[in-house]
């Protein structure tokens, strides 16, 4: 007999979350009790340290719904999530972190909005989590807003949704330096925004700090738009000018009020205000050319260490 169900994909990354695993499988299989769907789970192990690979398995033993996939080492939660998203065989495919911070229960509605048509289905949250987290999203979307110009969807959340067409357009990006924020962006097709409850992480801390914060915001700005380093050199120019009026400024006063008492501020602030400005300028061309390196490289995006239930679904 031929099931004619539409089928979802769930995937979620995981990382030390030997804890939260067993009640994310939990309430995902609770919201599709109520829906007229085949899934799957997708649970990406990115090398966790913890007893996380070992719950996972359990589950799959099991759950023949529940995929299983561990990856050689850490390679992050961007390539993490692109290698779930890989392996995902559903109509519909669904991301989400797997620290419960993404809502399950928000599923059938982003599942309703993608069978109206629309291709993508964002989410975010009005509201952060801490104080550190509402302040560098600020950040930003600040930077990617107004000062770089770039539309996106602001606040958004790594809980998305996704037809087979944008899923298949989406796994033709090999880039090694990658975000998922920044290759849906680039994809753009129909889309929809759905606002959500955020919650804190179920269990433990979270591995995202401040310096992995900041870096992910650099990598996305710089990967999404060139416009960095035209700031830049449009600032540079700038500081050129006023610095020749300056220069001549000061000349001005030396001829015409040669005993007027000289002293070291101007040359100090010189110095460091150029030095930096230098550092700035070299920081982020150097940040393009690693870019272009790793490219170049053509590494493999990503090495599965092992697959449990793979062809189950």
């Amino acid at each position: 007999m031929i099931n004619n169900k539409l089928k979802i994909s769930i995937v979620a990354t995981i990382y030390n979350s030997e804890k939260i695993i067993p009640v994310l499988v939990e309430r995902i299989n609770a919201v599709f009790e109520n829906l007229d769907f085949n899934y799957e789970i997708i649970l990406v192990n990115d090398n966790s340290p913890d007893n996380s690979w070992n719950v996972i398995k359990e589950i799959c033993n099991n759950q023949k719904n529940v995929k299983g996939i561990l990856l050689s080492r850490n390679f992050g939660q961007q390539i993490a999530m692109s290698s779930g998203m890989n392996y995902a065989k559903g109509d519909y495919v669904i991301i989400m972190d797997g620290d419960l911070q993404n809502p399950p229960e928000a599923i059938p509605e982003i599942i309703l909005k993608l069978e109206s048509g629309f291709d993508v289905v964002y989410t975010r949250s009005i509201t952060r989590n801490n104080k550190t987290d509402e302040w560098t999203s600020k950040l930003f979307y600040f930077l990617l807003l107004k000062v770089l110009k770039v539309k996106i969807v602001p606040n958004q959340l790594m809980l998305k949704g996704f037809n087979k067409k944008f899923i298949t357009l989406f796994n033709t990006y090999h880039e090694n330096i990658r975000t998922i924020i920044g290759i849906v962006y680039d994809i753009g097709l129909k889309s929809c925004v759905l606002n959500v409850n955020n919650s804190s992480r179920y269990e433990g801390k979270s591995s995202y700090n401040f310096t992995k914060r900041f870096s992910l915001m650099v990598d996305l700005i710089l990967s999404m738009s060139n416009k960095p380093i035209e700031r830049v050199i449009f600032f540079s120019l700038m500081v050129f000018v006023i610095s020749i009026l300056m220069s001549l400024w000061t000349l001005i006063n030396y001829i015409l009020y040669p005993n007027l008492p000289q002293g070291y501020s101007t040359i100090i602030i010189s110095i460091f205000v150029f030095s930096s400005l230098i550092l700035l300028v070299l920081g982020i061309i150097g940040k393009y050319i690693s870019f272009i390196l790793n490219e170049v490289r053509n590494r493999p995006l990503y090495i599965v260490q092992e697959i449990i239930n793979e062809d189950k679904f």
